[in-house]
């Protein structure tokens, strides 16, 4: 059965960074628009909020949809001067899949940004006794938040935008390794050129059938092609 993602970018539209950042919600959805086609590449079906949503409605959706990861993407903002990363799980040290999902995405974020990170953090109890992150308290799923960088920041918001295809491609790799998939390379174009793997070639059909499904299951795309032998 495939694996079920649901994509969260903020969806703060009043979230104004520095410089010519724009809002939060803008530059984070175009993080996911890296995101979404990547995992639906390696056969993950992906559900995405809407930037008119609420916090609520979005948690709903997600909880409605039961994936089996929830993905919240955001920029961060403090004191102008704070830079790094960090990425936001319910509880440490406790082994479970939002955890797991949350030291991926750190990872292979923090491998990408210019300065020293944030690391990985509690959203459970987050604004204080009682008072959790709303989005990771209420998913049912595991779930994970994401502060790639802080977007008041001048140095760090010209980088985000910089980097907007690595910080999603740091991210699909996050989830893909939590998802145990594995990263399949992009066809490398060159020249107006694609080069493709030929898996075989089978006179009878089902046994094309059987090698593609076979594939499938090791997440590796396929496609078949009839060519009439003269």
């Amino acid at each position: 059965m495939a694996k079920k993602v649901y994509l969260s970018p903020s969806a703060q539209e009043n979230n104004i960074g520095a410089d010519n950042y724009g809002s939060e919600e803008y530059r984070m959805n175009q993080v996911a628009d890296i995101v979404e086609p990547q995992l639906k590449r390696h056969g993950v079906v992906v559900k995405r909020n809407s930037p008119s949503m609420s916090l609520s409605s979005i948690v709903k959706d997600s909880n409605n949809f039961e994936p089996n990861l929830h993905m919240a993407i955001h920029s961060n903002a403090y004191d102008k001067k704070t830079r790094g990363c960090e990425v936001f799980c319910w509880k440490k040290g406790k082994g479970l899949l939002g955890e797991v999902l949350a030291n991926n995405i750190y990872l292979e974020v923090a491998k990408i940004t210019p300065t020293s990170d944030r690391g990985v953090k509690e959203a459970y109890n987050f604004y204080g006794p009682g008072k959790h992150m709303y989005e990771i308290a209420h998913t049912t799923e595991p779930a994970s938040l994401v502060e790639v960088d802080f977007h008041d920041n001048k140095q760090s918001s010209k980088w985000i935008i910089e980097h907007i295809e690595p910080l999603g491609l740091a991210i699909t790799r996050g989830i893909l390794k939590t998802l145990k998939i594995d990263w399949i390379p992009e066809p490398v174009v060159l020249d107006g050129y694609v080069y493709r793997v030929v898996a075989g070639s089978y006179k009878i059909k089902d046994n094309a059938l059987k090698q593609q499904k076979l594939l499938k299951q090791m997440n590796i795309d396929s496609f078949i092609e009839a060519h009439k032998i003269n």
